[in-house]
């Protein structure tokens, strides 16, 4: 044959879910839980077939302030 091996195997990626599009199934899940943090909520997206990079789901959910406040340690004075 006359092309590589890698190409003959390449599949060409999906595309992926506008950020729109994703930002609310964020927004719905912030609001469903308000303790999830990016972490969660990317798992929460994996579980419904979506797959996104959890630093796309942390910029976004910067971007529309729907991070949670993380907690303060507990210190023994």
């Amino acid at each position: 044959m006359g092309i590589s091996r890698s190409t003959y195997y390449y599949e060409p990626k999906g595309k992926r879910p506008p950020d729109i599009e994703l930002a609310e199934a964020i927004e719905k899940i912030a609001l469903d839980y308000p303790s999830y943090g990016y972490r969660r909520i990317t798992a929460q997206l994996h579980r419904q077939g979506l797959k996104v990079n959890h630093k796309r789901v942390l910029r976004l959910m910067r971007d529309k302030n729907l991070l949670c406040r993380a907690r303060k340690a507990f210190k023994v004075t």
